[in-house]
């Protein structure tokens, strides 16, 4: 299907509500706001929301829903002051905690300089919700996360082990339940326990297997522990499933380069490289600049290593490329050029043996 068909559709849908509007209730309206959040379409979910918040102004669950939707779109001040109702109207309620803390940690996450202290603002709302609901395992997985971000690992550890545990038993969806995992295998991974880590993504995959994110951390747990096979297998799954993932694209790209698969790891990296927030990851250039060398592909190479090197942070890697990048082309200039760049690595690490 078209994005154009997807459009029309769903506008037909929204109309579709909004026609009969004198026959709906606002639990109606709110079923269909929860349906439009599950598709994702959360500027609609928002609609239909205010919809039902216009019969009922202190419906509680239209109040989530449409603080949801906001958070969704970003606008986190909006979200949150939605759920702020909702405590307001039920200090007890523990899905606004949640949803609150929620939105205070990706409030955190999308500009960590203007909200420094949301994550522990995000905390502090977990911990009132655990004194209300303590075997609460959605509770206990915000909890673990936000603990996570702070890099408390044992504390995120106890909190995510909990999580999982508790969720076995509870009505929870299985792609709930596989976040959870792919939340406590992060912690593993960051704790050096890889094979612990493993073992929670592939749980994450059996739970979900369409999750593009559950296959990208296998995979990425796989290349860690040095099986090439099932690295590259599920790292492909991954891209499949999400082709627009930088962070799956870049784990592929360089899972198949370290493997040995050098010409099949350009075309990821390439594509890697469309995407916004690529400047942020300067080692995908140097990436894509070496597999450029050993293609012959030198004046692509010199254009991605200098992209690589000038890129924050600097490194000395990134130098010593981009002079190997000069070297392999060696044109008019370059060997001054190669000697210049290993010496701006020289002067970033005077240990690096190779510049």
């Amino acid at each position: 299907m078209t994005f154009s068909k997807r459009v029309l559709i769903s506008l037909f849908s929204l109309l579709s509500i909004f026609s009969f509007a004198q026959d709906r209730t606002a639990s109606d309206y709110i079923s269909d706001g929860e349906l439009y959040l599950a598709r994702g379409n959360c500027s609609f979910a928002q609609s239909v929301f205010q919809e039902a918040l216009k019969q009922e102004p202190e419906n509680i669950a239209a109040l989530l829903g449409k603080g949801k939707a906001l958070t969704c779109l970003g606008a986190w001040d909006a979200g949150i002051q939605e759920f702020q109702k909702v405590l307001g109207l039920d200090q007890n309620n523990v899905a606004a905690h949640v949803q609150l803390a929620l939105a205070y940690q990706e409030q955190y996450v999308s500009d960590p300089n203007s909200y420094p202290g949301r994550l522990q603002d995000a905390l502090a709302i977990l911990q009132n919700a655990e004194a209300l609901d303590p075997n609460n395992p959605e509770v206990l997985n915000s909890k673990g996360v936000v603990l996570f971000r702070q890099n408390d690992l044992a504390g995120a550890r106890d909190a995510l082990e909990r999580a999982v545990a508790l969720a076995n038993n509870s009505e929870l969806t299985d792609r709930a339940k596989s976040v959870m995992h792919i939340n406590l295998g992060k912690t593993y991974r960051d704790l050096n326990e890889m094979d612990l880590a493993l073992q929670s993504f592939r749980r994450a995959v059996m739970l979900n297997p369409s999750s593009g994110s559950a296959h990208n951390n296998v995979g990425n747990a796989y290349y860690k522990l040095g099986d090439c096979n099932n690295a590259v297998y599920e790292l492909t799954q991954a891209v499949n499933l999400n082709t627009g993932s930088l962070d799956a694209l870049s784990n592929l790209g360089i899972a198949m380069f370290e493997c040995g698969e050098v010409a099949n790891s350009v075309s990821y990296f390439e594509q890697a490289l469309n995407i916004p927030g690529s400047l942020n990851l300067p080692p995908l250039y140097t990436y894509l600049a070496r597999a450029y060398i050993q293609q012959g592909r030198f004046d692509e190479a010199v254009q991605r290593a200098q992209q690589g090197a000038l890129l924050p942070p600097v490194t000395a890697e990134a130098f010593y490329y981009l002079g190997q990048a000069y070297e392999s082309r060696n044109g008019s200039g370059d060997l001054q050029r190669a000697k210049e760049a290993y010496q701006s690595a020289l002067e970033l690490d005077a240990n690096y043996q190779a510049a």
